[in-house]
């Protein structure tokens, strides 16, 4: 089975170390890079990275991760495949979740701190292509 590649894209460096030790501890992975914003995201997706899985902060100086979304769209093919995951401390406004749904990438959203079911569900979910393309679930 495939180990996964994740880049977790956020500008706390303590969510980024909790969130990289609870996916060491749960998930079988290839890779785990750290951005601190989208811009720093890009420059690594334009290096030779390919996450399978990007966790995305929504607000983060320099670019931040509705900027990054804009961006990602215009990616090359070999990007089709990652899944992206909105990390969310707040909740969206109805014209946020409406623009969710038009980015074929995005396939969730989850609270800000991962948790050991939340690593489960999202490896799982990428193993099987189910994700919702909308974030309704936690944001009701």
């Amino acid at each position: 089975m495939k180990r996964l590649k994740f880049l977790l894209v956020d500008d706390s460096p303590s969510t980024n170390f909790f969130n990289e030790i609870m996916i060491k501890k749960t998930a079988e992975y290839e890779e785990i890079q750290i951005a601190k914003n989208g811009e720093d995201a890009l420059e690594r997706l334009n290096s030779s990275f390919i996450p399978d899985v990007i966790l995305l902060d929504i607000n983060m100086p320099i670019m931040n991760g509705w900027e990054f979304l804009e961006e990602f769209q215009n990616l090359d093919a070999r990007f089709d495949n990652t899944m992206i995951i909105l990390m969310l401390g707040a909740k969206l406004s109805t014209d946020q979740k409406e623009l969710i749904t038009t980015i074929p990438n995005v396939r969730g959203c989850i609270e800000k701190m991962l948790t050991k079911d939340m690593v489960i569900n999202i490896v799982t979910k990428f193993r099987e292509k189910t994700l919702l393309n909308k974030c309704e679930s936690i944001l009701d």
